[in-house]
């Protein structure tokens, strides 16, 4: 009950947006979370009809990138995502692949490997540096004490490039829709602080 009430209130804050994974009796699921009929189910969007559910086994076996969960009190008021060194259970990862994490970085300074802040910079970051981060139904916990859900690296199972370039647009689109600031969203000045502000560039009639 407690996982289920996890998962609610991630749904609640955020979480629809992003892919999740799942595997159940050999089928394969990727989609976004939804209600339909009064239950929460993963409407799998058929990205990934043609791959056998025991083809993605690496995603969980070492393709964990970090979780995702719900932080007070925070500086961002978006899902928190942390990276693996936040984290109290740590992947069996090889040594190429803490290597490619530890050296995942964006143009701000942040590391992949040990990231806390907002969960879509966090996809960004994972993104800009060619993981496709997708969510688990599996429970991790938060140094912080925190629990949430883990995220992977769709990459680490083998798959066609078109497969992998069509879930990478659609997690794309997703985390952009949420970073890009656009005037109507983020600007709000009244007419005359307008003319004043842009006056100068407008044609005159």
């Amino acid at each position: 009950m407690a996982f289920i009430n996890l998962i609610e209130n991630l749904f609640n804050r955020g979480l629809s947006d992003l892919l999740l994974l799942h595997t159940h009796k050999g089928r394969t699921y990727l989609g976004k979370l939804l209600y339909e009929k009064g239950r929460m189910i993963v409407k799998d969007r058929g990205y990934l009809s043609s791959i056998k559910s025991d083809d993605l086994v690496p995603c969980w076996e070492n393709g964990i990138l970090g979780m995702v969960c719900d932080e007070k009190n925070r500086n961002w008021e978006s899902l928190t995502f942390y990276g693996l060194e936040k984290c109290e259970i740590k992947p069996d990862l090889s040594k190429t692949r803490h290597l490619a994490l530890a050296a995942a970085e964006n143009q701000y300074g942040d590391n992949l490997i040990d990231f806390e802040g907002s969960f879509y910079r966090g996809f960004q970051l994972m993104l800009d540096n060619h993981f496709l981060p997708v969510l688990l139904i599996q429970e991790m916990r938060a140094k912080s004490g925190t629990t949430g859900l883990a995220v992977c690296d769709l990459r680490a199972a083998p798959m066609d490039l078109a497969i992998i370039n069509k879930v990478n647009d659609v997690v794309r689109t997703s985390v952009e829709n949420h970073l890009i600031l656009t005037v109507d969203d983020d600007l709000q000045v009244d007419q005359k602080q307008f003319n004043k502000l842009f006056g100068d560039y407008l044609k005159q009639e």
